[in-house]
């Protein structure tokens, strides 16, 4: 129970990892907010997720896409609203992109997935910071995945885009430690 009385944010929530970490978080104690972009699938998590808290803990969920600054600030408003803090924040939403070799693949597609992992976890961030700086405290967990640690030929836009989350998060742990807000890329 380390995280009772700790409200948690996961984006990316309805399925796979993210799941997996908003049940952890859940079985420590934690009030969630889950979103993704996909309702039926957000709906499915979230009953899941509410059979698991622990007694007066909630889970609620919002369909949201994190690479438009308006649904990130959508989803910390309604977290703030709903629970009164935002002390965690996981930024798991994240996509492949197109596959094949630069020249040939979805130019459209190749940006999406940049908007999707890189600014998908810079607006939640930009959006929670203010709240984390009030409360003097936060936890912000940017997922990397292996796309920063390789090359990874013929998903050109995953690898760049991870490898940029890295950088993000080492900056911004750096710009907000004075804070008490710690910040960590997985």
């Amino acid at each position: 129970m380390r995280l009772e009385g700790r409200t948690a944010v996961v984006t990316g929530g309805s399925h796979g990892f993210g799941l997996a970490v908003a049940t952890a978080l859940a079985a420590e104690g934690a009030d969630l907010m889950i979103c993704a972009r996909g309702e039926e699938a957000l709906e499915t998590a979230r009953a899941s997720l509410s059979a698991h808290v622990q007694p007066g803990r909630r889970v609620m969920s919002t369909v949201v896409d994190v690479s438009r600054p308006e649904d990130s600030e959508r989803l910390v408003s309604a977290t703030y609203d709903a629970f009164g803090s935002l002390d965690v924040l996981v930024n798991n939403a994240g996509v492949y992109g197109p596959m094949g070799l630069l020249e040939e693949v979805d130019w459209d597609e190749w940006v999406r997935a940049i908007e999707i992992n890189l600014m998908g976890t810079v607006l939640p961030c930009r959006a929670a910071l203010p709240l984390m700086k009030k409360a003097g405290r936060g936890k912000i967990i940017n997922l990397s995945g292996g796309g920063a640690t390789a090359p990874l030929p013929r998903i050109s836009a995953y690898a760049a885009s991870k490898a940029a989350v890295v950088r993000l998060t080492e900056t911004l742990a750096e710009e907000v430690r004075a804070n008490g807000i710690d910040v960590n890329a997985v």
